[in-house]
């Protein structure tokens, strides 16, 4: 063989082994790749702090009604016991297909600082808010009038120390009612004045009318919350409308009450 045949041979040998070389090595690197070497996992960004869900409440045809406050919604002075939440119900339900399901946590006498209490320690009355789709509430009648007291104490600076308790109060309260639920309207009841036939009737409805205004501005602020008004169902002959204790409204006033929220929440 030549000396140029020889050369030609070896570099042909190199080149085979070194495509030996080459496919040995990318076999081990696709067995490293794909075989039984653990598979590495991106790590995950930690997750974020879990937020409390919204109340889920049945969408079983059910109108879910939750009354909370004073006498006003218990229904004080009504020989029939229903007050204004018993007539809006009963008005609803002749409107309504829905089945309405109402609960009644009102109590007599309860004034705004002891409903908050009501709010935080009584679990039941949490519950019933969360899955409410409709809130009614009256709040504030006995922390302006304190069972007749305030009559006789109708200067300036001792209303404006309960008015300002009870706004504090009140804006608590919807707080309250809008961290338990988000979806539900509320309707606050506002003050009418049952003194209107006594010697301070000038000075008393000038309150009252103060007290709805303050407290409207305050609902204004919580979305879906409405203030009705009652001042002027009573305003021209409020005696027709009282119970015999000429505080509480008789049947005839709840039932005018009643009416007006009921055509709020179907309007």
């Amino acid at each position: 063989m030549t000396r140029r045949g020889k050369a030609i041979g070896w570099l042909m040998g190199a080149a085979a082994v070194s495509c030996i070389v080459w496919a040995g090595g990318l076999a081990w690197t696709m067995t490293d790749y794909f075989g039984d070497s653990p598979a590495v996992v991106a790590e995950k960004p930690p997750a974020e702090e879990e937020q409390p869900a919204a109340p889920i409440v049945a969408d079983d045809g059910r109108l879910r009604i939750a009354a909370l406050g004073d006498s006003l919604t218990r229904g004080a002075g009504d020989p029939e016991g229903k007050g204004y939440v018993g007539y809006m119900t009963d008005l609803l339900q002749d409107k309504l297909d829905d089945e309405i399901e109402l609960t009644n946590m009102a109590v007599n006498g309860q004034i705004s600082s002891e409903l908050l209490t009501l709010l935080d320690q009584d679990s039941n009355a949490a519950s019933q808010v969360k899955a409410a789709d409709i809130i009614v509430l009256s709040i504030g009648g006995n922390d302006l009038f304190q069972g007749g007291q305030t009559l006789k104490r109708l200067d300036e600076a001792n209303i404006e120390t309960i008015e300002l308790a009870y706004e504090q109060d009140l804006t608590t309260i919807l707080t309250k009612l809008r961290s338990l639920n988000t979806t539900a309207r509320i309707f606050l009841i506002g003050l009418y004045n049952p003194f209107m036939e006594l010697e301070d009737h000038e000075r008393t409805s000038e309150i009252v009318r103060e007290w709805n205004f303050n407290a409207a501005e305050i609902a204004a602020a919580y979305p879906d919350t409405v203030m009705v008004p009652t001042y002027d169902l009573f305003q021209l002959q409020v005696l027709d409308y009282l119970a015999r204790d000429l505080f509480h409204p008789n049947a005839e006033g709840y039932k005018l009450i009643g009416e007006r929220v009921a055509a709020l929440i179907t309007e």
